[in-house]
């Protein structure tokens, strides 16, 4: 009786947490006609589904298959197992990650210290299977859990994310492949991990300046401006963002104010009542005036994005790509939303347009120069697109230099 009775009680909160997301969507996002998706359908369709999902990682699945239908990045939920605080980057990481190169899935970053670095792991080994599955088959099943995204790329890079994504404290098998074909198999744990957001900083070759941002949030604000005042007499700067997924964009408005000596616009959010709210810089001291290059990468979403945008519409930045465009996911969440259970809900309520009226959204920044990203190049440990935009910064400085003194020259004449 008493098993009967708690299971009454899941059912009751689950058809509660569902007509909750059900019902946010329908009465808060930014797109009434809901991308050509007929809502209201959606709730008959999906109700019979929630009640016959068995466990809580199923009816979440059903959830994200549902959001999935919008084809939005940022309108996502969270389970409570996942953690999510958008005030605290978390989640369930292996140490490892994986992106497609070459037609491949490549190992790209391996955490410092991690079991996956004692184990051996290291950038530019493919991932051939995951729990002795064909990594092909693997990434199906993730494409599948997370439908459809605000790009194809955005799609594809959530896939990527959820290769390893299971509970916390359990084990993926991985098998990969070296440069030389040699294979290994190795066991690693899945563990729950803060990501915090941080201000990188080094000095480069050629007095070239380096920030690179993994977030945009109000802890990092102090750090940055430390940092650019560092560099304020450096040759110029490159600000890399090729891993950083967003944040809040009034750390974004505060940053880009750095680089301009006026107030400048860098666009607006309009709710689906069509209500605009314009983001500006503020006047800041002191001011970067030296040239600047931003790195961005297909992961380079959201906040990173309208950074970049807002920078390269004012001819204040040059940017530099690893992909043809960056993710495309630039809409805006005002708030997270608690779910009865513990999970959390995200949903776009307000769209983004850039100064110049260009949107964002489904479309990413295209760079001004793209350099691939290779197998060959993980493996030797370059990273050719810095090495490119350190040679950019510093002839574009020497011949900067150069016309200024041969103009001195002639007037002294």
């Amino acid at each position: 009786m008493r098993a009967q009775s708690e299971s009454s009680f899941v059912n009751k909160q689950r058809l509660e947490v569902f007509e909750q997301v059900w019902r946010a969507v329908s009465e808060r996002y930014y797109d009434r006609t809901f991308h050509g998706i007929d809502w209201p359908a959606q709730h008959t369709a999906f109700r019979g589904v929630v009640q016959e999902a068995h466990g809580r990682t199923e009816f979440y699945a059903v959830l994200r298959r549902m959001l999935g239908l919008l084809g939005d990045a940022h309108t996502r939920v969270f389970s409570p197992e996942d953690g999510f605080d958008r005030n605290r980057p978390s989640g369930i990481t292996v140490g490892v990650v994986v992106r497609p190169i070459e037609g491949a899935a490549v190992i790209t970053w391996v955490e410092s210290g991690s079991e996956a670095a004692r184990l051996g792991l290291r950038p530019g080994q493919r991932v051939q299977s995951i729990d002795g599955s064909p990594v092909e088959r693997a990434l199906e099943r993730a494409r599948t859990e997370v439908g459809l995204s605000s790009t194809p790329l955005a799609r594809e890079l959530l896939s990527f994310e959820r290769l390893f994504y299971g509970p916390r404290d359990t084990t993926v098998e991985l098998s990969v492949a070296g440069e030389e074909g040699e294979r290994r198999t190795v066991a690693l744990k899945r563990r729950f991990a803060e990501f915090p957001r941080r201000v990188i900083t080094r000095r480069l070759p050629n007095d070239v300046g380096y920030i690179e941002l993994t977030g945009f949030g109000p802890e990092i604000e102090k750090d940055f401006e430390a940092a650019v005042v560092s560099f304020m007499n450096s040759r110029g700067l490159i600000l890399d963002l090729r891993n950083n997924g967003g944040g809040f964009v009034s750390t974004v408005a505060r940053v880009a104010s750095y680089f301009f000596t006026e107030e400048t616009e860098l666009g607006v959010f309009i709710t689906r009542r069509g209500q605009a709210a314009p983001r500006r810089t503020q006047r800041l001291h002191p001011v970067y005036r030296e040239p600047v290059v931003i790195l961005v990468s297909a992961r380079s979403a959201s906040g990173a994005e309208m950074l970049a945008a807002s920078m390269q519409e004012r001819h204040r930045a040059l940017i530099v790509g690893t992909s043809p465009a960056t993710c495309g996911c630039l809409v805006g969440v005002s708030r997270t939303i608690s779910l009865p259970d513990g999970g959390k809900l995200n949903v776009s309520d307000t769209d983004y347009r850039t100064a110049q009226g260009r949107r964002i959204e489904g479309a990413g920044v295209q760079p001004d120069e793209r350099i691939d990203l290779r197998i060959a190049d993980l493996v030797a440990g370059r990273d050719r697109v810095l090495e490119w935009s350190v040679d950019h910064l510093s002839h574009r400085v020497e011949t900067h230099t150069d016309s200024r003194l041969s103009r001195r020259a002639t007037e002294r004449k």
